[in-house]
């Protein structure tokens, strides 16, 4: 989605965190201005190309561990806006930017459907659930791989994350996860979309919320966890940037605070882990420093040990980062087909009915 020219450029442009959004805002000002220059003479599939270029560029100009700002709020919605022209001129119909009332509040998500149906005639549903310091369009890469493997995939923005936090100033509650589970119950406005038997993707922080998803939700079959943490009780451990991101997006304003609310974030929770059902396959990097090896065993282990469930496993890559970011292709194939696998036998079992033709599309206005 980007490519490691422009990446290069954009960083040698900047000297240091203090001038990131004003150098990394007139480097984004010249890239915008250069392809605004070209449009007339590019292809349909070159402007995509450069809108998913301009829409991630913007996105490392709010790097999600910057301080707020104005700079900050205008380059997320410059990212956002690129995102959605890019994939509606690569999906038409096929991409739905999607509003989510919860609670009096909107969130707001992404929906890519794949280009044709399963045999029994629906989509299955992947829900990917991103973390604390992320927006939803910088996982397009993920989106992509994930559909083209003939899943439908609804990226969000969950209460206390990207545009719910950035333009609306939503912050994150103790029940995250309900926001999801409201979110999956609103994609039935799409009937082919089998939302009965999805699979979750959590991804960092997300990856904490994905258990706490499948712990309340039946309908969750499958778990991918790249880079959950089990807690954030060691909150004094983490770096700066991340604790001021944690006090951002949780409204904490006192070091008490923050401590008594890590406290209620993790999953060391028996009551909690014996009501996951769903597959679960945890990838791991062991170079991750901020989740530990230790901590994704005991996960594995208390999983198989509280739910029953003998379908749990970890991958941990040696060479692996938090998120094992050098494997994205790799993870995301081997995720796909072991969803699909679970995908049909669920179905089978559940005797799931075919549903209407992908042409049948409701409007996607």
């Amino acid at each position: 989605m980007f490519d490691q020219n422009t990446l290069d450029r954009f960083l040698a442009s900047i000297g240091g965190l203090s001038d990131w959004p004003t150098k990394g805002r007139d480097f984004l000002d010249n890239e915008i201005s250069e392809v605004e220059r070209i449009l007339p003479n590019l292809s349909n599939d070159e402007i995509v190309k450069h809108y998913r270029r301009l829409s991630f560029l913007a996105h490392l100009v709010q790097w999600g561990c910057l301080p707020l700002s104005d700079t900050k709020t205008q380059a997320y919605r410059q990212c956002r806006d690129f995102y959605v022209e890019a994939e509606k001129l690569a999906f038409g119909e096929r991409f739905v930017r999607m509003q989510i009332e919860w609670q009096g509040k909107v969130l707001w998500g992404n929906l890519h459907f794949p280009a044709s149906a399963q045999p029994n005639g629906k989509i299955p549903l992947i829900v990917l659930v991103h973390g604390m310091d992320d927006v939803k369009e910088e996982h397009l890469a993920s989106e992509l791989l994930f559909e083209q493997a003939g899943f439908a995939v609804f990226c969000i923005d969950g209460p206390g994350q990207g545009e719910t936090f950035l333009l609306d100033g939503v912050t994150w509650p103790e029940d995250f996860e309900a926001a999801i589970i409201e979110s999956v119950n609103a994609l039935r406005a799409y009937p082919q979309l089998d939302v009965d038997h999805y699979a979750v993707v959590g991804i960092s922080w997300g990856g904490m919320w994905a258990y706490k998803i499948a712990a309340k939700d039946p309908r969750a079959a499958a778990i991918l966890d790249l880079g959950g943490p089990v807690d954030s009780r060691e909150f004094d451990k983490l770096p700066f940037f991340l604790k001021s991101k944690f006090c951002q997006i949780l409204d904490v304003a006192s070091i008490e605070l923050a401590h008594s609310t890590a406290k209620i974030f993790n999953i060391r929770d028996d009551a909690l882990l014996r009501n996951v059902k769903a597959n679960v396959h945890i990838v791991h990097g062991d170079r991750d420093p901020i989740v530990s090896t230790a901590d994704k065993m005991w996960l594995r282990d208390a999983l198989r040990q509280m739910s029953g469930n003998d379908q749990v496993k970890l991958t941990v890559y040696r060479d692996g980062d938090h998120c094992c970011t050098q494997h994205v292709k790799e993870v995301r194939g081997i995720a796909s087909a072991e969803f699909l696998d679970v995908y049909r036998k669920r179905t089978r079992s559940h005797g799931v009915q075919a549903g209407p033709a992908m042409d049948a599309l409701p409007s996607m206005e």
